[in-house]
């Protein structure tokens, strides 16, 4: 259904079970998948691709150019994915030509007046509570959650299931599944509650494990570059994120 005050480009592609609500814009060359629905007052700009079943609340921009200077108008896109709440009020930039797209996985939840820049990437199930601001290449990790006004500067990274506290600067990376609190921003334990969530895959005792792992890594007086080398042989795969992306910051940190 399109609604009779909305306009809709006839080069776009709209699947006919998608919603788009009254005084909408959906532009050239969109996509917009079975099951969508656009509320009311949604801009959907040219390149922006929307999975099925996602919600887009009222007042959204999505796919508007990058706020970034070096950009001159080249081919980038918007991808969303499926099963996504995009509340009121949020703007989602496109990309730009350091990686082509800016793009948000299935499940994701935006709250409310959220900014997400260029070329950033939210992982599946990530929760960005209300007037979060993305900086450019920010990286959110899958089920990672930020609370309500938080800041992330660009190109710092956001680990899977981690969380960060509300109003918060994030001016550093936080590691996967470990809680970061304060102001200035500081680790603090494990983010258990998220881990508990998926007991198919964490397992009490795995979750013992990455508990060991934490204080030897963070609370133990072992330095940390000594610890990370005692614990390079693990096979549990959020160390090797760890260490993959994160331990090198940590060091230099």
């Amino acid at each position: 259904m399109i609604h009779p005050s909305a306009i809709v480009s006839s080069k776009a592609e709209i699947h006919p079970n998608a919603y788009i609500g009254p005084w909408c814009i959906v532009e050239d060359n969109v996509k917009i998948a079975s099951g969508v629905r656009l509320e009311a007052r949604v801009r959907v700009v040219s390149l922006t691709e929307i999975g099925e079943n996602t919600k887009v609340f009222d007042g959204c921009i999505l796919g508007e150019a990058p706020q970034d200077l070096k950009y001159n108008q080249e081919k980038t896109f918007l991808k969303i994915g499926k099963n996504c709440i995009i509340r009121e009020y949020c703007t989602l930039n496109r990309g730009t030509m350091a990686s082509g797209s800016t793009e948000i996985s299935d499940g994701v939840l935006l709250m409310a007046y959220v900014h997400v820049a260029h070329d950033c990437r939210i992982g599946e199930g990530a929760v960005i509570a209300n007037a979060c601001q993305l900086g450019g290449h920010v990286q959110i990790g899958k089920y990672a959650t930020l609370g309500g006004t938080a800041g992330v500067q660009q190109k710092n990274k956001v680990g899977d299931y981690a969380f960060v506290g509300a109003s918060l600067k994030v001016d550093r990376d936080v590691p996967p599944a470990v809680k970061a609190l304060g102001n200035p921003l500081r680790y603090a334990g494990l983010n258990i509650h998220a881990l508990k969530k998926f007991p198919e895959e964490f397992s009490p005792e795995r979750i013992v494990f990455l508990e060991k792992t934490y204080r030897d890594l963070f609370r133990s007086k072992t330095p940390l570059s000594q610890s990370i080398e005692s614990l390079k042989k693990s096979t549990e795969p959020l160390l090797r994120a760890f260490f993959e992306n994160w331990s090198g910051v940590l060091i230099n940190h």
